[in-house]
């Protein structure tokens, strides 16, 4: 699943703000995935997912990215006029979580500040976003992704 803090930490990892960055940090993302045992990329499974980033700015940064067995397989710039989840959030709490040397801790602490929004379209894909972002399985994807 986009969201996966796996949407919104190794997911933001593939967050650059542009489209031009993009395609190299999906491309670690995707590495990194490669390795994931299979449970957790049928956790993450086939999703469209939109991020949202509010930039400093006031602008929005949206980008769509279409999940296969949990790789990135496509980006979409501007994002899904259907995305399965949505994951919205800001520049600062990106940054503060890519930063951050608990990024779970820092991930659950924006939320519930309401730094980062996350939004499944159905009963299915919000029952999985309850899941991966337990506290449990989100240990695991940290230590898959940072070690």
């Amino acid at each position: 699943m986009a969201l996966l803090l796996v949407l919104s930490i190794s997911l933001s990892s593939a967050i650059n703000y542009s489209m031009e960055g993009t395609q190299e940090n999906i491309n670690s993302y995707n590495s990194k995935i490669d390795n994931a045992p299979d449970i957790l990329k049928r956790l993450v499974g086939n999703e469209k997912i939109n991020i949202d980033v509010i930039r400093n700015d006031g602008s929005v940064f949206r980008v769509g990215f279409v999940m296969e067995n949990a790789r990135i397989n496509q980006t979409v710039e501007g994002g899904f006029s259907d995305p399965s989840i949505i994951l919205t959030t800001t520049e600062n709490a990106v940054n503060t979580i890519r930063s951050s040397d608990n990024p779970i801790d820092t991930f659950q602490k924006q939320e519930d500040l309401g730094q980062v929004r996350i939004e499944g379209d159905n009963l299915r894909t919000k029952a999985k976003l309850s899941v991966v972002f337990s506290s449990r399985v989100l240990q695991f994807f940290s230590n898959v992704f940072y070690g």
